[in-house]
């Protein structure tokens, strides 16, 4: 009968081991799916990474889960995908998004012409205030631009005797009466207006205005619908090499068959 000699046991639980350590592995937290927030694109559409220290086509792809293939042809590179410290590459595109100049909020009725009502009682104003869904993104309220729904409003005066806040409505400005604060006294006005999730403003979002004794005034404040997220990479904690994975499953098998094969020989 044969002896199996004393230090293969321990070199079997070595090897097990390293099967085992090998096999659930995980990568390091660079290359796993780790949260990345893709950048917004810039003026032309392109969504830009820039290179990090160590970085490479690789380790860019497992982060972003851009395709090689596509970073070197965005990039114009070659099979070697050189990379450098800092340098900025594409690793998308959408369309460009065409922005306006931001305008100031009008009243629909220019100050000098704003004529007194017959709704506000003698010696108080009325300020009427309007978010408008800037389709064209102009900056002005055209036709067929309904009213938007959402838009918490603020009006304050001056001496600090006035604090409203309200929120905008929305439809047809046709047939829809806007959001108004009424029995205003004659005062110098702050009003400002926070623009709903999913829209960007088109107008400043802060207008000063003056109104007398029996104005009633109305602010146009204009928002654009936001364009659709370029995405973003979801967190994937559990991601390991498969690579690894494979190695580590192949050497626990080679250890669990050799000790089988000591343990029958030794059994002879």
């Amino acid at each position: 009968m044969k002896t199996m000699p004393k230090t293969l046991p321990v070199f079997l639980l070595l090897l097990i081991i390293l099967g085992v350590s090998l096999s659930v592995w995980r990568l390091p937290a660079s290359a796993q799916g780790t949260p990345y927030q893709t950048p917004t694109p810039n003026a032309n559409g392109d969504i830009l990474f820039k290179v990090r220290p160590g970085d490479g086509c690789i380790s860019i792809s497992l982060l972003t889960n851009v395709p090689i293939e596509t970073i070197k042809s965005l990039n114009g590179l070659d099979d070697a995908c050189k990379l450098f410290e800092g340098q900025e590459i594409i690793i998308g595109k959408v369309e460009p998004v065409v922005l306006t100049q931001t305008a100031m909020p009008t009243p629909t009725i220019p100050p000098e012409l704003i004529t007194p009502s017959p709704t506000p009682s003698p010696g108080t104003a009325t300020i009427c205030v309007v978010l408008f869904h800037d389709v064209d993104g102009n900056g002005l309220r055209t036709e067929g631009e309904d009213y938007l729904y959402g838009g918490e409003v603020s009006v304050s005066n001056r001496s600090g005797s006035v604090s409203l806040t309200g929120t905008t409505v929305a439809g047809n400005p046709e047939v829809v009466t806007p959001r108004c604060f009424a029995d205003l006294p004659q005062d110098s006005y702050n009003v400002t207006v926070a623009i709903p999730d999913g829209f960007n403003p088109t107008t400043t979002t802060n207008y000063a205005l003056e109104v007398k004794a029996g104005e009633d005034a109305t602010i146009d404040f204009g928002a654009q619908e936001s364009a659709p997220s370029a995405g973003v990479v979801k967190p994937d904690s559990a991601r390991r090499s498969p690579v690894l994975a494979i190695v580590g499953g192949i050497i626990l098998l080679a250890g669990l068959g050799l000790g089988f094969y000591m343990w029958r020989t030794h059994k002879i």
